[in-house]
């Protein structure tokens, strides 16, 4: 079922899940719309309330909202655009594992599990890939330096052979 606002969804996500990061390119569809506060929770079509979802992450948080237990128990779902994620959970390099910085932070993990086997190796996937990218736009930027001092050097030449012909013809 396509929601109306789909496509305003669609791009304020950049076309990825707001959750995990699984692109439409990785998912090879388009992926849901998840109503952040569910409508029996008395969530609306705002754009505030709604998130572009892939089907799992949007399987694993279903019709969760906090009741007063979880809010005091800091057990809540993490809004993609308006909770400044970074202060909650951080992305491990080496592992590609998300990390819990706070308590928030670890349920929000959790209950969307978001360190899945297959999200860690996108995670290491698109890492490695931005690196190689960093290491071409490198080699591109030596190569060019490299052709300019050719360049120079072959006009050096040209001037000192142009020398020894005036020098030979006297």
């Amino acid at each position: 079922m396509s929601h109306p606002r789909l496509e305003v969804v669609r791009r304020l996500y950049r076309y990825a899940c707001g959750y995990c990061g699984v692109t439409e390119i990785d998912a090879g569809s388009e992926l849901t719309v998840d109503h952040f506060m569910p409508r029996v929770a008395g969530g609306g079509d705002d754009l505030d309330n709604l998130v572009y979802a892939c089907w799992k992450c949007n399987q694993y948080k279903h019709d969760f909202w906090p009741n007063e237990d979880d809010i005091s128990q800091q057990r809540r779902i993490l809004h993609p655009l308006l909770d400044e994620l970074n202060i909650h959970y951080r992305a491990n390099e080496q592992t590609g594992h998300l990390e819990p910085l706070t308590e928030t932070g670890q349920f929000h993990l959790t209950i969307l599990r978001l360190n899945r086997p297959q999200l860690v190796k996108s995670r290491l996937s698109r890492q490695l890939e931005q690196m190689l990218l960093e290491k071409q736009h490198l080699l591109e930027a030596q190569i060019n330096e490299l052709h300019r001092i050719i360049v120079a050097q072959e006009q050096y030449v040209a001037i000192l052979k142009s020398q020894i012909d005036q020098l030979q013809s006297h």
